[in-house]
């Protein structure tokens, strides 16, 4: 069956069985042996390098740890589209260095001491070292990428990586350059600061992943929209986060001060109000991937929906004790723009 725009879409009967979410041991296996693989890559490719501090910092960060989400995001959309195994674990560490080179930056900046358990980078090797670190695990990314052996793979994930590094870069600098004495920006020009901050590493790994395997632009829009909604529904809820840091002042674009309602400064409506709006987003996010489970054979559900259903509980446990503050009018037509 073609829907209207021209997408082949799976007959119902052939989405019956294990349903639209359901992973079979055979997937989580599949799973697991391509993360290994990526990790082992990351470690093999820094280790690779000249060594140096700068190299030694970007393997600690690397030993840190994580969820290894941008892996598995990349991961999954890669099965799910049909990409290559060596495309879609090499587009899988790329898509991990980058996502830690920007924490050791974000760290830098923020001053934060730990991460992870673990003292930051710039903490043990300080500033000048962290910021070299960060820069060369950005360098391995898309040495990982020129690695690839079939030209027009490399070229394509080049390409993401530089698109997408990009907006990132240009969304930290926008929240770093505004003028603290001046007057805060207007609540379109947060929305846009904040997806352009974190929207493209989620967006990063699933188009990604679904382009090397003939995704056509009606996917891509859709997980374009997808990534939006999971990006601003983190970037809001990870906001909500830094309230219960020791951190000393909050940013312009902070959503503590895009979330009042008319010119009262209590708290408890501010909170109400940033989580509904991330939880509106985060219902979006699910439509949109239940969307896209019809155009695949191989379900992004499995690794998608557990980061929808822990942002929601994360922005659930910040609005628990705020149960007085009522849901704002509009939101779900602010969030789809």
């Amino acid at each position: 069956m073609t829907t209207s725009c021209g997408l082949t879409v799976m007959p119902e009967a052939l989405m019956k069985g294990g349903g639209a979410f359901a992973a079979d041991t055979d997937d989580d296996l599949i799973q697991a042996q391509e993360l290994a693989l990526v990790q082992s890559l990351m470690t093999n490719h820094i280790d690779r390098l000249m060594p140096g501090p700068a190299s030694s910092a970007g393997s600690y960060q690397l030993q840190t740890g994580g969820s290894l989400l941008r892996a598995k995001l990349a991961l999954a959309s890669g099965r799910a589209f049909g990409s290559s195994r060596n495309y879609r674990v090499a587009a899988a560490a790329a898509c991990e260095l980058i996502h830690n080179a920007s924490l050791v930056h974000d760290d830098l900046l923020d001053r934060d001491h730990t991460r992870r358990g673990a003292a930051t980078v710039w903490k043990r090797y300080g500033d000048g070292v962290a910021l070299c670190a960060g820069d060369l695990l950005l360098c391995a990314a898309f040495g990982i990428a020129a690695g690839l052996d079939e030209p027009a793979e490399s070229r394509q994930l080049s390409q993401h990586l530089a698109s997408m590094t990009g907006r990132i870069i240009v969304g930290q600098s926008i929240e770093i350059a505004h003028p603290p004495d001046q007057p805060l920006p207007r609540f379109r020009a947060y929305l846009e600061a904040a997806r352009a901050k974190t929207v493209p590493l989620i967006e990063l790994p699933l188009i990604a992943g679904a382009t090397a395997g003939g995704a056509d632009q009606c996917d891509q829009d859709c997980i374009r929209q997808l990534a939006s909604a999971i990006g601003l529904a983190y970037q809001i809820i990870d906001d909500l986060d830094d309230l219960n840091s020791s951190r000393q002042s909050l940013h312009p674009f902070h959503a503590w001060h895009h979330h009042r309602q008319g010119q009262r400064d209590d708290p408890e409506p501010r909170i109400g109000r940033a989580t509904w709006h991330a939880i509106a987003s985060l219902a979006r996010g699910r439509r949109l991937l239940e969307q896209l489970e019809t155009k695949v054979a191989i379900p992004l559900g499995p690794t998608v929906e557990p980061l929808l259903l822990k942002l929601e509980q994360r922005a659930l446990s910040h609005r628990r004790h705020y149960q007085s503050a009522g849901e704002p009018e509009a939101y779900d037509s602010v969030v789809a723009g």
